[in-house]
């Protein structure tokens, strides 16, 4: 399965208003992709500040070096070499988390 598969079919077709694997090659701003990795690194300021992504802001509730749940629809997934991103508007969150949640894990027990 293709990385486009595991966002489109696994992410998006559940409902998820957007998704996706961000890795270096990402054609985000620098200054977002550097941002987002250092987020992991230091939790505790993301939780005081939120998190800037694709020019939103996302309010932080729970963040921890592996997980970053926004208050306003979006959640962060760490794994080894990117970071999964979905954004959701009109699941439930814990509905969402949980199909982001189920991605993450198939993919760390293939090594990912």
């Amino acid at each position: 399965m293709s990385w486009q598969d595991y966002v489109d079919h696994q992410l998006i077709n559940q409902g998820l208003a957007h998704a996706a694997f961000i890795g270096d090659d990402l054609a985000l701003s620098e200054a977002e992709r550097r941002a987002m990795f250092r987020a992991f690194e230091n939790p505790d300021h993301v939780l005081e500040t939120g998190l800037d992504l694709a020019e939103r802001h996302f309010l932080s509730v729970a963040a921890d070096d592996r997980i970053i749940k926004g208050r306003n629809g979006a959640m962060l997934v760490k794994m080894k070499s990117f970071i999964i991103v979905g954004e959701y508007a009109a699941l439930p969150p814990a509905q969402a988390q949980h199909f982001i949640n189920k991605v993450a894990d198939q993919l760390t027990a293939v090594g990912y």
